[in-house]
């Protein structure tokens, strides 16, 4: 009997159940995939926007197409406003068309409409903590 050949059929229906959820969260019709892709966005955020706007800049809600972004001062929320149109054609580039519709910068993290996003944060962030919390 041939283990290999046997692990490897395991790990490929494992590797085909990993790609249907994550194919059934990309797709848009799902409860869940909202939440997945503001996740997804999150944790790229840097990889998007790049190292610098990223330590200065920070998604910290996302409702009906609108991505609120705090940013660290106003004069990076000046710098930002200019960024805002190619932001979020990355974004929707990366992610999914139309995913960010607009995109609305703040200075006070308390202007954010509360929703069910901290929550989501928290709980991600709970599961698959970034480097710097594990230290």
């Amino acid at each position: 009997m041939d283990f290999n050949g046997a692990n490897s059929k395991k790990k490929k229906k494992f590797a085909l159940g990993s790609e249907v959820l994550q194919a059934l969260f990309e797709n848009g019709r799902s409860p869940l995939s909202e939440q997945f892709m503001r996740w997804k966005l999150w944790a790229k955020w840097e990889e998007v926007v790049g190292p610098t706007i990223a330590k200065n800049a920070e998604p910290v809600g996302f409702q009906r197409g609108v991505l609120y972004v705090w940013v660290r001062n106003s004069t990076w929320m000046q710098q930002m406003i200019f960024m805002k149109d190619p932001i979020r054609d990355t974004i929707n580039q990366k992610f999914e068309n139309n995913f960010v519709k607009y995109i609305k910068f703040t200075l006070d993290r308390r202007e954010v409409p509360q929703s069910d996003d901290m929550q989501f944060k928290e709980m991600i962030q709970k599961i698959a903590p970034k480097e710097e919390d594990q230290e």
